[in-house]
């Protein structure tokens, strides 16, 4: 089964999607539309228990957010904007979620994704910063691999604020300094060090390592009640107020409030020219140092 990006292998209750959106996983308009349909066509009733997610790109899990509008065009008509991302369609009002109407859509996907009454679990082999990183740390459970697997949140660096559940995630499994550390900072976190504060369940030597211990932790699991499983998830979600929608409310409202603010466009201009315009380049590869290229930082 195929969902535009993303390719799908059903073996019995487990159901694996394969990202597919080159040239770097950009989490852009046509992938959120393909996530959201896979998520809709997960809870069909179909009898899937399990969703396993990878990426066919090792070097990228989920990029980050696309820098620009739904058109794929520079929108030069927006208050306070000179970029929009890409959960903000061709006006200054962002485009909404359809099933919740008071989050933006991206914000919307990923509380969808949080409270899906299935197992889900993230293979996060390659990069997932920012946007990227609040997609695998959606998810119920997240593996990765020794010096292949890097997670951040740079969006501090660009003038907004980490807002789509990932920086929720990490203070309540690293703390609330570490969490800090690495929020106020941008930098990277490797599989090492996330497996130690808990980001990743665990850290593999190899891809094939890190693929057969989940085969065989989704081939046990796959055999329990649905009924049992949706629930456990859904009491610890409440038990950790990550089911909240008031909490995905909130961050969304604030994102949107420094996303429109003049210095923030600067930035955000600024990061895509680095970036080249989300191309596979070594600015992108190594965006947490890259980004100190910036103009703005270097005045």
């Amino acid at each position: 089964m195929e969902h535009g990006t993303i390719t799908t292998k059903r073996t019995g209750s487990v159901l694996t999607a394969t990202i597919d959106n080159p040239p770097i996983n950009l989490c852009n308009w046509k992938f959120m539309s393909d996530f959201d349909s896979l998520l809709s066509s997960v809870t069909s009733g179909d009898g899937i228990k399990v969703l396993v997610v990878q990426s066919a790109n090792p070097d990228f899990f989920v990029a980050h957010l696309d820098l620009l509008p739904r058109s794929g065009k520079h929108s030069h008509d927006l208050p306070g904007l000179f970029i929009s991302y890409s959960l903000f369609a061709e006006s200054n009002f962002p485009e909404m979620h359809p099933e919740y109407p008071t989050l933006g859509y991206f914000f919307g996907l990923m509380f969808k994704l949080t409270n899906l009454p299935v197992v889900t679990i993230a293979l996060v082999e390659g990069r997932a910063r920012a946007g990227g990183c609040d997609f695998a740390m959606a998810f119920d459970m997240r593996f990765g691999v020794k010096g292949r697997t890097f997670l951040s949140h740079l969006e501090a660096c660009l003038g907004v604020y980490a807002s789509g559940g990932g920086s929720m995630r990490w203070a309540q499994l690293m703390g609330k300094s570490r969490a800090l550390e690495y929020l106020y900072s941008g930098t990277d976190i490797e599989a090492e060090e996330a497996e130690r504060y808990g980001i990743l369940n665990r850290a593999f030597e190899t891809p094939a390592a890190m693929r057969m211990f989940v085969d065989k932790y989704t081939q046990r699991v796959g055999k329990f009640e649905l009924t049992a499983l949706a629930l456990t998830k859904k009491r610890i979600n409440e038990a950790t107020n990550a089911s909240s929608p008031e909490t995905f409310e909130k961050d969304f409202r604030a994102f949107v409030e420094l996303l429109s603010l003049p210095r923030t466009s600067v930035l955000v201009s600024e990061i895509w020219t680095v970036i080249k315009g989300a191309t596979d380049c070594d600015e992108e590869r190594t965006l947490p140092e890259a980004l100190m290229a910036m103009p703005s930082y270097n005045n």
